[in-house]
């Protein structure tokens, strides 16, 4: 799905200077990078209103995905 977005002065310059630096391949690039971040800074946000530390809860994910990834190479063993 294409959707269109107005980006003026400052903001356009400061996009385009990414682009630039190979930063992002485009400006597409770059506002999809843009809002996957406030995703993340969202997801973030609702861990810690639930008493959670987001890097501690990445932590557990990535043991947890290690637990995962070696059983099933066991599994296959």
């Amino acid at each position: 799905m294409n959707v269109s977005v107005e980006v003026t002065g400052n903001l356009l310059e400061y996009l385009d200077q990414k682009v630039k630096q190979g930063r992002y391949k485009s400006r597409s690039e770059a506002v999809r990078n843009a809002i996957r971040l406030m995703i993340q800074r969202d997801l973030e946000e609702q861990l810690r209103q639930s008493g959670l530390d987001p890097e501690t809860f990445r932590d557990i994910q990535k043991e947890t995905s290690g637990e995962l990834l070696e059983k099933r190479f066991k599994e296959l063993s």
